[in-house]
């Protein structure tokens, strides 16, 4: 400040007259005013805290040019806290200002001399001892030394928009931090939706496989797990030319004009329509590659295996996909399908959120299928909240055993649903994914009818216009052209159930 005194805008202000007449600046009060507020408890204990958390979130100039948001996945990842530990420093701040108060009230009882030299030093009257106990130097690092905290929410949110825009881990970066080349595409399908689709390149191969994510999952599931364990690396790592596809649903949400209500789909959307895109979308690419190989402008047909590995949502749609090919005569480009317990050929008892979620729909759900929103978890001091919780459910081996008992009660399976889900909390990556009511609808009617069928429009007449006949069609392995590989844990419950293995 005494560098800035003599320049225009410090001459500026002080030409600004105040409500009593005198001048900004004019007064010799202001200082000791400044030195009293940087010498006070509570500006020490902020001032400390800030340094702390701009400390935990700066970013080194040299690699945020490179990829900013790789960055702040790293330093986030390191320093993560949960809730118990924000409750342990808000507590050792309370007492610490609790017994300060005490100290400072026994002095004045006392009538301790250093209490009115300390006064005098505060409104700048005498230079502070460097050395001395109580010393703001002293105090400001000892505040330091016992804030050792991840930011709060606010602070992690606005420091998230302020450092790297939007603050998000797309799929490309994760794939690009595990070192494998990465190229991203654009679907759009036949009603209106446009989704992402990445791909590991392998331009040269004739081996290609798609992977297709389940419920409130998306293409970043196949690559979570880094190099080392991720099966979407491991298929390029022998040899294939991967391909990773997303639902409707999934960040970033985007769809035509034509779109009218965005959240309005079932499972039949998500085979006809989604599925199809990819399919054609990857079968271009190949075609296209095969004729720049051979020199030729024309698309050649490539010869290549296009395999499709689909988990619980999507090996529904997947089935979907090829039951309505074989239907209408269309060529389905797919060589063989790997099903990794898929959705509608579960043959066991529910878990208690789907029974939950069925029940809803037997009693508000022709109202909710009717509203035009999406499951999901909004806004990152939500999701960085579960983080948080995430955090002391792993640091206390009990607790951790009961979040397990719990998701297997809620959500079924084995214990690592929580592993899975646990990434799409953190806030430094897209979004959520979602679903909509339509989806929950048509799980339930399968569940009622105890097999897999298309979505029943609720009227004869609607049925006909869709499908035909009168009522939907069931969705079997019979008649299907393509080897099927039928994949399903212990506690899945599920069944391939005839003509399948």
């Amino acid at each position: 400040r005494k560098k800035r005194s003599g320049s225009k805008q410090e001459a500026e202000l002080k030409s600004i007259p105040e409500a009593n007449g005198r001048t900004r600046g004019s007064s010799s009060s202001s200082p000791g005013v400044r030195r009293r507020l940087r010498s006070s408890r509570a500006y020490r204990l902020l001032r400390s805290s800030v340094h702390s958390a701009k400390a935990f979130l700066r970013v080194p100039s040299d690699r945020a040019r490179g990829n900013p948001d790789r960055v702040l996945f790293q330093k986030l990842d390191v320093g993560a806290s949960g809730f118990l530990d924000d409750v342990a420093v808000n507590t050792q701040i309370a007492i610490d200002r609790y017994f300060s108060f005490l100290k400072g009230l026994t002095r004045v009882l006392m009538l301790d001399a250093s209490l009115l030299t300390d006064a005098l030093r505060s409104r700048g009257w005498g230079k502070p001892a460097t050395g001395s106990r109580g010393s703001p130097r002293d105090a400001g690092k000892k505040t330091q030394g016992n804030i050792r905290r991840s930011p709060s929410l606010m602070v992690l949110k606005a420091s998230m928009k302020g450092e790297t825009g939007s603050g998000e881990l797309s799929v490309s970066d994760a794939i690009a931090e595990a070192g494998y080349p990465v190229q991203k595409l654009e679907v759009e399908t036949e009603d209106g939706y446009l989704l992402d689709l990445y791909r590991i390149p392998r331009p040269e191969s004739k081996e290609a496989v798609v992977f297709q994510h389940g419920m409130m999952d998306s293409a970043y599931g196949w690559v979570l797990k880094g190099d080392e364990s991720a099966i979407a690396f491991a298929a390029y790592d022998r040899g294939f030319d991967v391909f990773l596809a997303n639902f409707r649903g999934t960040p970033p949400r985007r769809c035509t004009e034509r779109v009218k209500t965005f959240w309005s789909f079932t499972f039949n959307e998500l085979g006809k329509y989604d599925m199809r895109a990819v399919m054609e979308k990857i079968h271009e690419v190949k075609t296209t590659e095969a004729a720049e190989v051979v020199g030729s402008e024309v698309p050649a047909d490539a010869d290549y295996k296009l395999r499709a590995v689909g988990h619980s949502l999507g090996g529904a749609g997947l089935l979907i996909y090829l039951f309505d090919c074989i239907l209408r005569g269309r060529d389905h480009h797919l060589h063989r399908m790997v099903l990794l317990s898929p959705a509608g050929r579960h043959e066991y008892d529910l878990p208690l959120l789907a029974q939950i979620l069925c029940l809803m729909d037997r009693v508000v759900g022709h109202f909710l299928n009717r509203l035009n929103f999406g499951m999901t978890v909004y806004g990152s001091v939500l999701r960085v909240g579960a983080q948080k919780m995430a955090v002391d459910v792993s640091s206390l081996p009990g607790l951790k055993g009961l979040f397990d008992i719990l998701c297997r009660i809620f959500f079924g399976g084995d214990r690592s649903f929580g592993d899975v889900l646990a990434p799409y909390w953190t806030p430094y990556i897209q979004s959520m994914p979602g679903l909509c009511w339509g989806i929950v609808r048509h799980g339930h009617q399968i569940v009622n009818a105890r097999r897999f069928l298309l979505y029943d429009y609720g009227t004869r007449a609607k049925n006909f216009e869709h499908y035909g006949q009168g009522s939907p069609p069931d969705v079997a392995f019979e008649g299907l052209d393509v080897p099927i590989d039928f994949v399903a844990g212990g506690g899945d419950g599920g069944g391939a159930g005839e003509g399948g293995r």
